[in-house]
């Protein structure tokens, strides 16, 4: 008999899936699981971050219960929810003059990721300060790069570079 896991390409070992699902038990016992979760809404640590970062406004009922359970079994995602709702809004809304609170804030949360974050982001805090105030940004620069880095890798190993150079700067004889 082939475990249904294994197939699917799970690593561990039985018991690691045992432990899990008997820690499971004990909370739906404890009463802090509810007895069905949503299995149209299934949750991956992926989908938990896609959720956090889209705004609540934009979820649907069913984002947002799935995402509340996960929240009480995990209360540090609450403080990390809202904190990544706070440097979006802040991003979105260009009010870096509000950085510093939000630096203080992060860093004073019990989640250690905020910690490790807040540190580089003091590392260059000039610029991170001027990307959330200013309008100017070198994104044109680093889209021609992409740009530039894909052809480059598309043509690997085909061509030289006189004709990298025809197909980057669309000179046409």
């Amino acid at each position: 008999m082939r475990i249904a896991w294994v197939s699917q390409g799970y690593s561990g070992s039985r018991m690691t899936v045992e432990r899990f699902l008997l820690g499971l038990r004990d909370l739906q016992q404890q009463g802090q699981l509810p007895a069905t979760l949503s299995a149209s809404v299934e949750m991956t640590p992926h989908r938990a971050v896609g959720l956090l970062l889209k705004r609540a406004q934009e979820r649907t009922e069913e984002e947002t219960q799935a995402l509340l359970h996960v929240e009480q079994l995990h209360p540090d995602l609450a403080r990390t929810g809202l904190l990544m709702q706070q440097f979006l809004q802040m991003l979105r809304e260009r009010r870096g003059e509000e950085l510093d609170q939000w630096l203080r804030a992060a860093f004073h949360s019990a989640v250690p990721e905020w910690r490790a974050f807040v540190r580089k982001l003091h590392q260059d805090h000039d610029a991170v300060q001027a990307g959330l105030i200013l309008q100017v940004n070198n994104g044109m620069v680093e889209g021609h790069i992409n740009r530039l880095k894909f052809v480059k890798r598309s043509m690997y190993g085909r061509a030289n570079f006189d004709l990298l150079r025809l197909r980057v700067l669309h000179h046409r004889k």
